[in-house]
């Protein structure tokens, strides 16, 4: 299995549970790419029903209700207002046409139905939002997730039900031996060194990096199948746009749909949608992405305008999507997936959403099981069914003990340093960008991005990873790359981390 987002780790997970040899490895952390720079929402997309994409939006809700069921800690419902102003594209009673679908392919699965707000009633609700030529609002439910911890929590399970799941680590080639095993060779991105593996089938889950895969390999090399649209948002203290829900704008200058979703103690503003088509490994945020987005959260909250110095951190990733009609914009591109077989034994998923991350996993492992019945050596039983639909999934510490959430303090707590060093042994982390940015949400929440922290945590970094002094200096340096990426770059505020 190649590809550690949560396509890859919910195959891992599906595959392991139906009693099946699994080898995961991805090349850099777990949920380093897409898998950890989405909106964080569970979602079924109203936005898709415009396109027509019922399939889509029936399917995504089901997947959504799941979740909320297997995984509460990790994703929970939230509450949604779509606001109609006279100059909107959308009149009130046709988005309330919309919701009443949208609740109808939810098989009204929500926490209730859907609503219609006066005026009045959403300017009592919802005080922050711009009141001029207001008509009214659809209140209406989705869902909120940590998308990184819910790709960790998929590895974590697959790990315990047997897989061997590593992190860092790089495919660099493959032998092809069908009907036999293939040679797999791999290797270690911190050490190195180069292993090799035997496997009778591989799969490529590696999201925007599918194309690239498939020169790597030699595969598919009729045509390029990927089209990646890059999507941006900033992060905000919460006193600086406050709110009640999670509201839906539609961009005044170009009318594509956007979010203000509550997180917690901030309030994040996403997300741009445009074509990318540079290196995955190097994708990033530019400054008018974020005049883009302040612009229309000052056009729909105008009593509080933000500016470029209110921004405490930024993200952007790659979505998956698949290459489109040529005259497609970025926002029409389907968020439906793909899932085809290279005759030597390769199979191939990419496209789809966070949301339907299970379902995808159990359409690959389906693919695989039925093909072994061809190929492979045959079973002495009936194929076995996918679990995954209502197996829970394994709870994290760090939610509980509030170092995701509401973590502040410029030095680590006592009881703090041994949750870190409890996540170091049991969740993967073999970096310092590893726990700040996607173990935790100091990155994100933190006033300096988790700077202050640092020193506090080169002992129990080298204590539990065996790092010496050259090596903690270099992880440090990297998060500084990171900051200048992601902070310097887009925001043009200056960073130092000292070892």
């Amino acid at each position: 299995m190649i590809g550690g987002g949560i396509t890859g780790a919910a195959i891992a997970r599906d595959a392991a549970m139906r009693g099946l040899d699994v080898l995961l490895v991805e090349k850099n952390d777990f949920a380093w790419g897409t898998s950890s720079r989405s909106s964080k929402l569970v979602h079924g997309g109203v936005r898709y029903l415009e396109n027509l994409e019922f399939k889509l939006v029936f399917e995504s809700t089901q997947e959504r209700a799941l979740l909320w069921k297997n995984a509460p800690d990790l994703c929970r419902p939230i509450p949604f207002l779509f606001p109609a102003y006279r100059e909107s594209r959308l009149p009130l009673f046709a988005l309330n046409i919309g919701l009443w679908l949208y609740d109808i392919l939810s098989t009204f699965r929500s926490p209730s139905l859907h609503k219609q707000y006066s005026a009045d009633e959403c300017r009592r609700r919802e005080p922050a939002l711009k009141q001029k030529n207001l008509r009214g609002a659809i209140f209406y439910w989705d869902g909120a997730t940590d998308d990184a911890l819910l790709t960790l929590a998929n590895v974590i399970d697959a790990r315990d039900h047997g897989a061997t799941c590593l992190s860092r680590v790089e495919v660099k080639q493959i032998e092809w031996r069908a009907p036999e095993a293939h040679l797999v060779h791999f290797e270690d991105q911190l050490s190195g060194e180069r292993h090799q593996v035997r496997a009778r089938v591989v799969i490529g889950a590696t999201g925007p990096w599918t194309d690239r895969l498939h020169d790597t390999l030699r595969v598919f090399d009729d045509h390029h199948r990927m089209a990646p649209t890059r999507g941006s948002h900033i992060v905000v203290k919460k006193e600086k746009l406050p709110l009640q829900h999670a509201v839906v704008m539609t961009h005044p200058e170009d009318g594509r749909v956007l979010f203000a979703i509550p997180w917690h103690s901030h309030t994040v503003i996403g997300t741009t949608d445009l074509f990318d088509d540079d290196s995955p490994d190097s994708v990033r945020m530019i400054p008018s992405e974020c005049d883009y987005l302040i612009h229309s959260a000052r056009h729909f909250f105008p009593d509080h305008p933000l500016a470029i110095s209110d921004i405490v951190s930024t993200w952007t990733g790659l979505r998956p999507l698949l290459a489109p009609p040529k005259d497609a914009t970025a926002s029409e591109v389907s968020r439906d997936h793909e899932l085809k077989w290279d005759e030597r034994g390769y199979l191939y998923i990419t496209g789809g959403k966070l949301t339907t991350h299970r379902e995808m996993a159990k359409q690959a492992v389906d693919k695989v099981l039925e093909r072994s019945l061809e190929w492979l050596e045959p079973l002495d039983e009936a194929l076995p069914r996918c679990p995954t639909k209502h197996a829970p999934f394994p709870s994290l510490p760090q939610i509980h003990q509030g170092l995701v959430r509401e973590f502040s303090l410029d030095a680590l707590t006592t009881e703090e340093s041994a949750l870190v060093r409890e996540m170091i042994r049991t969740q993967m982390i073999l970096h310092l960008e590893d726990l700040l940015v996607r173990r935790t949400e100091i990155f994100y929440k933190h006033e300096d991005n988790g700077v202050a922290l640092i020193p506090s945590l080169r002992t129990i970094f080298c204590e539990e990873l065996g790092l010496n002094e050259r090596q903690w200096a270099q992880q440090v340096m990297d998060y500084q790359k990171y900051l200048e990426h992601n902070i310097q770059g887009p925001l043009g505020r200056r960073v130092s981390v000292a070892p």
